[in-house]
């Protein structure tokens, strides 16, 4: 046996091997050790190897779901050994020999289907990284569906487009440039582009992809390792996947990994769903609808006409609360069919899964039905209508196989209805018959023995046996009594009898033969259910969209929110725009937002805004951008009203923290961030900045400050928002002409703070710094020697000018940069005028300090 476990092993590699044993899943060795800390299970010993006993602990296969959910939420991946014969036919085989075993499936976060191991309302995507002929593409599959998406993009664009799938799971070719993206490498000849394209074709069967689209060599490099390492994971029965759907990174808005993070579009920073837009938005009432609602968040399109789609079916639902009610209950009641279809088709099906497709494609059609006695109805939903439908047959089909509730076990029987294979109703007809004799026959041995406790019971080691308490086992010992002896326990002792073993064979032939019909007949039905997996993915994909929109509509209709005109040119008038999570944060407090207009024009695109902590700068910043967002996914924005031209890339630097793990400081994210504003936003992109420059000195600071500032009103020329506390700043207002002044208002009374949450136009008249440090709690005497500090710092500004000194002569960016560029090529000219082997060294010492002298002439 240890054999065959080590020869899996070096198949299995890096994974935890679960051994099936009889009804346990084994684990020896280290794979022991690590599964029973992270288990909490007993590591036991069996045996020994190398003179040493063997760790090993063991989990029940009935319970096995729960155990590997602990173990991939660990980060370990688990190959599965299965027996692939019984035990009668390996001895049928070669005699008395060991049951031969092999790995039927492994386990990674990125393949997973089972609804124990997933988050229903989240997709888990597996994603491989492609490279090919300078370029890069991404292929993700969510296998519990289906999806299978391509994604164009470049070296640049590669974190945003993780970061927006999340995935469960990365893989990537080992000679790849983005090992660090990656989870796992698999071997370079599966990202190979032309094997990948022989790969896709056999997968669909197909002698062209010309029909999917027009696929790059990277894209396809990329598609042949996803598939390759899902061939791998399923040990040849590769899941279910629909045609890949090739996307541009152009087609959504642009949106970083460090935006989608300080924004907290989907997850909070601590990696919760709570607290999030996504959460503060969702009012989906299907899983799908969730999935898909997080999906369009985290992907907003560029394309004008389908988000004016998605409105005008949002707005349709908005407008007809009874009909946003009559298809939010239908929904309600429906199951997660994509995700169904997805075990069925990985061979991980039950019959319940069955069930569910029938009731829910039986739902889809009488839903269908209504919505197709809709007046002129919007585009999307005209769309989506037809998807609803057409599967009358399949349902049909379902309808007269299956009980009304089918089990998730298929091993015990019983979800083949009554009616629907007469044979089968004979087999089922003669067990119960067989059973109600059992009844008999026990009834009749009360009355023969005079032991009324009496029992026939079933065990799958003995079948069918008679059990008395250990105190009547005497008359059943007798020569003459007709019971044969099986089994003495320690307070019952068991029986059997020639008329009971005649009976049960009956039974239990009956029985077996039924489960092997119900058996085929399952298979049948899961085939026919497969033959329309297309069309029933569709069918998934048509009600989760409809979800979404009900979603949209109701939060807009709950919230006040409107519906968002969408323009060409590049504006921004947002008039009382609220941010979602903080509005529902403070009417949990029984408090009030404070709703702000934003009015970003060509005359007008950077706004610097200034005020005190603790005012609203950094929110009215991120509710703009998360307006912006909700726009472009189709969904009402919380405003009054909303015009806004597309934004193509989103980009905020609100807030940073050390990233420890690649030797970068709070300063260093910040500076990191703030350059991939200024190397990558347009004049349609959307910047929100907040405290720039504030991690280093404060002359340094300032001067990065004023210097993007300036980069971005001169060169990237984009709609942007800049929050600073440095009001020297405000200076720029008198020579960039597109830079407007704003403030969040505060006013002291009485000495005590009153935040007023207000954006108005000018500049703060102070900073409020120590008042807000006093909401803090600091000490009273803290707050008296920090003002007597102020006090003398502020003496010493109005004396010199401070920082504030030299800037009203300070030319702009432009014109700095060519002086500082003269003056560095002045002293340039003359070290390269130098003949330096001819000097002497009294020569030498007289040309530094003339090269010192230039030096000290030009910074003055």
């Amino acid at each position: 046996m240890m054999a065959q476990y080590l020869a899996l092993k070096a198949e299995a590699r890096d994974c935890l091997l679960f051994y099936r044993m009889g009804d346990f899943f084994e684990l020896f060795f280290d794979d022991a050790k690590i599964a029973a800390a992270v288990l909490d299970i007993a590591l036991t010993a069996r045996g020994e190897h190398d003179g040493a006993p063997i760790p090993m602990c063991g989990v029940p296969v009935h319970a096995a779901d729960a155990y590997l959910a602990r173990l991939i939420k660990a980060g370990h991946r688990v190959a599965i050994a299965e027996q692939t014969e019984s035990p009668a036919e390996a001895k049928k085989r070669a005699g008395k020999t060991l049951v031969s075993r092999a790995i039927v499936r492994v386990v990674t976060a990125g393949t997973l289907t089972e609804e124990a191991l997933l988050d229903a309302r989240t997709a888990n995507w597996c994603v491989a990284i492609g490279e090919a002929g300078g370029g890069v593409a991404v292929a993700a599959a969510d296998i519990s569906t289906g999806r299978f998406e391509l994604i164009e993009c470049d070296a640049a664009g590669l974190g945003a487009e993780l970061a927006r799938l999340a995935p469960a799971e990365t893989i990537a070719s080992e000679a790849t440039a983005f090992g660090e993206a990656a989870t796992m490498l698999r071997p370079k000849t599966e990202f190979d582009s032309a094997r990948g394209e022989v790969r896709l074709r056999d997968l669909y069967g197909v002698a062209t992809l010309d029909g999917f689209g027009q696929f790059s060599r990277a894209a396809l490099a990329a598609a042949g390792g996803l598939v390759a390492y899902l061939d791998h994971t399923a040990k040849g029965a590769i899941p279910f996947l629909r045609p890949p759907r090739l996307q541009q990174a152009a087609q959504q808005m642009a949106i970083d990994a460090a935006t989608r993070e300080s924004l907290e579009l989907t997850q909070t920073t601590t990696g919760a769903r709570k607290g999030s837009l996504l959460d503060a938005v969702d009012r989906t009432v299907t899983a799908a609808g969730a999935r898909l609602l997080a999906a369009d968040i985290g992907a907003p399109l560029m394309d004008r006409s389908r988000i004016e789609a998605r409105l005008d079916l949002v707005t349709l639902l908005a407008e007809d609360s009874g009909l946003r009610e009559s298809l939010r209950g239908t929904l309600r009641s429906l199951a997660d069919i994509g995700r169904a279809l997805g075990r069925l088709a990985a061979g991980r099906g039950s019959p319940r899964d069955l069930g569910q497709l029938r009731d829910g494609l039986d739902g889809a059609w009488r839903l269908g039905e209504r919505l197709d006695k809709i007046d002129r109805p919007p585009a999307l939903l005209a769309e989506l209508a037809p998807a609803l439908r057409g599967h009358g047959a399949l349902i049909d089909l379902l309808t007269r196989a299956l009980v009304a509730s089918p089990p998730i076990d298929a091993s015990d029987g019983g979800y083949i209805a009554p009616g629907y294979d007469a044979a089968l109703d004979d087999l089922r007809d003669a067990g119960a018959g067989g059973r109600r004799a059992i009844a008999a026959l026990e009834a009749e041995y009360r009355t023969r023995t005079g032991v009324a406790a009496l029992k026939i019971r079933h065990n799958g080691v003995l079948g069918y046996h008679i059990e008395v308490a250990a105190r009547f086992a005497d008359g059943l010992m007798k020569p003459d009594s007709g019971f044969t002896h099986r089994q003495t326990m320690a307070g019952a002792v068991r029986f059997n009898a020639p008329e009971l073993h005649e009976v049960a064979a009956k039974v239990t032939q009956a029985g077996a033969h039924a489960l092997a019909a119900e058996a085929a007949h399952l298979e049948d039905l899961i085939e026919a259910a497969l033959d329309r997996r297309e069309s029933v993915a569709a069918t998934a994909d048509a009600l989760a969209r409809l979800d979404v929109a009900g979603s949209h509509a109701e939060r807009g209709c709950e919230g006040g929110w409107a519906r968002p005109v969408l323009v060409d040119h590049a504006c921004f008038e947002i008039t009382g725009g609220r941010h979602p999570v903080v509005e529902d944060a403070l009417a949990k407090r029984g408090e009030r937002f404070v709703a702000n207009d934003c009015r970003l024009s060509e005359q007008s695109r950077l706004w610097l805004v200034t005020g005190p902590n603790m005012g609203g700068k950094s929110t009215f910043l991120r509710q703009n951008a998360a307006i912006a967002v909700l726009a472009q996914a189709g969904s009402y924005v919380p405003a009054t009203a909303a015009k806004l031209g597309l934004v193509d890339r989103l980009f905020s630097r609100v807030g940073a923290s050390d990233n420890l793990a690649r030797g970068r400081s709070t300063f260093m994210v910040e500076m990191v961030e703030t350059a991939a504003i200024l190397a990558q936003a347009t004049p349609r992109s959307f910047v929100i900045l907040d405290e720039v420059g504030r991690g280093t000195s404060t002359y340094d600071g300032l001067a990065i400050a004023w210097a993007v500032v300036e980069a971005i009103h001169d060169d990237n020329r984009c709609r942007c928002l800049f929050a600073t506390h440095y009001h020297e700043l405000t200076r720029l207002a008198e020579r960039c002409d597109a830079l407007t002044l704003h403030h969040v208002r505060a006013r002291e009374w009485k000495g005590e703070l009153v935040l007023l949450h207000e954006v108005s136009e000018g500049t703060a008249d102070r900073s409020y710094g120590l008042a807000v440090a006093r909401l803090a709690g600091l000490p009273p005497a803290t707050i008296a020697r920090a003002k007597a500090v102020l006090a003398k710092l502020e003496a010493g500004r109005a004396k010199t000018g401070g920082l504030a000194a030299g800037l009203d002569d300070l030319p702009l960016f432009a014109a700095a940069m060519e002086t500082a560029e003269a003056e560095c090529d002045g002293i340039r000219a003359e070290v390269e005028a130098l003949d330096v082997d001819a000097l002497t060294p009294r020569e030498a010492l007289e040309t530094l300090y003339r090269l010192k002298a230039l030096s000290r002439d030009s910074t003055v």
